[in-house]
Formats: structure tokens, C-alpha cells, sequence
């Protein structure tokens, strides 16, 4: 059996935001969480659950909305280095225009540097955003696997009985009974 150690967030129950569970024995737990103690056998009432419910919010990642492909490019591009590397190639493409329309004899080599330089930055840029945005797609997935790990149904002691709740549903101070095979519904501190 695991009891649900709350989420990280200041709230009227508990008084600091950063507790330790994983270093605070059972007893300690079930006082922090402001339990009855006899939690572990008789488990949180319907209404203790309710109220908890209503106070943490439910027992899910919260969902970041989906991002265009134009807004992650302006992401990884909208930073001082790469506008530092922006005003490189304008300036090299400037001196390579200048040098074009000089009415003397213009210089090839001058223009071909510059021009190569354009080009080379440019390249560099479109590299590091490729990348940054690959990295990131990677996070987005590892994220996505992290949310199906876990379980849509929760095996919880309520009111001295097993019951099986949704997941999203179960709240800090519940009784979690997890079964051989059993997916975690929650983080939760093992007792």
C-alpha cells in the first residue's frame, strides 16, 4: 500500500510548499496531510476526498497547448546571439553590395568573401534551429510518455473499503493499493 504525498503547491493544508516525504516516516505523513490516524487502514472518508479534490485540483499533468512550427523557429531564432549573427551577414551583405556598385573596378574577392560569409552564417542558423527545435520535439515526447505511464484507474481505500476510482480523482492522503504489474496512478510516497 502507497499514500498520495500531495502536490508542491502552497495550500491551506500544508504550510510549507517543499516538503521532503520521501524522508518523513508514515506517522509523519499522515500528520503533515492532516489525516485521521488510522489512515492506513481505514483510508480518507468520501468527503475528507471531496474537500482534498476541490482544495489540490485533480491528479493530472496540466496540458500545455500545441505551439506552430512559425512559433518554435521564432523561439530557438529570437535570442542575441543568433541577432548578433543577423547583424554579421546584413553588414557582409551590405559590403558585398557596396563593393558590386563601387564605380572603379569592383573587388572579386572582397565580394566573395563577404558573400560566402552571408552564407555561412545563414547556414548556422538554419542548423541551430533545426536542432533546437528537434531537441524539443524530443522533450514533447518524452513528456507524452511520461503522461501514459500513467494509470487511468486507481485502487483506493476509502472509507475502509478497496474501491477503484479514476485517476484523476485520487488525492493527497489517499490510500493507493498497487497490485503486481499495476501502473502508479499518482506520485506517491510507498509505506
Amino acid at each position: 500500500m502507497a499514500n498520495i504525498v500531495g502536490k508542491e503547491i502552497e495550500c491551506k493544508r500544508l504550510k510549507e510548499a517543499r516538503i521532503c516525504w520521501y524522508a518523513l516516516s508514515a506517522e509523519e505523513c499522515i500528520a503533515k496531510l492532516e489525516t485521521r490516524e488510522d489512515l492506513l487502514t481505514y483510508g480518507l472518508s468520501n468527503t475528507d476526498a471531496e474537500e482534498r479534490r476541490i482544495e489540490y485540483g485533480p491528479n493530472k499533468l496540466t496540458e500545455q497547448k500545441i505551439e506552430t512550427i512559425w512559433h518554435k523557429i521564432w523561439k530557438q531564432v529570437s535570442n542575441v546571439l543568433v541577432c548578433i549573427l543577423v547583424i554579421v551577414a546584413v553588414v557582409s551583405a551590405v559590403r558585398a553590395i557596396v563593393e558590386i556598385t563601387l564605380p572603379e573596378s569592383p573587388n572579386g574577392q572582397i565580394i566573395l568573401t563577404n558573400l560566402i560569409q552571408v552564407g555561412l552564417i545563414a547556414l548556422v542558423i538554419i542548423i541551430n534551429t533545426y536542432i533546437g527545435i528537434r531537441q524539443e520535439g524530443s522533450a514533447e515526447k518524452a513528456a507524452q510518455a511520461l503522461k501514459n505511464m500513467l494509470s487511468d484507474d486507481a485502487h483506493v481505500l476509502r472509507d475502509g473499503e478497496e474501491k477503484l476510482i479514476r485517476a484523476v480523482d485520487v488525492v493527497p492522503g489517499d490510500v493507493v493499493i498497487l497490485s503486481l504489474g499495476e501502473r502508479c496512478p499518482a506520485d506517491i510516497r510507498f509505506c
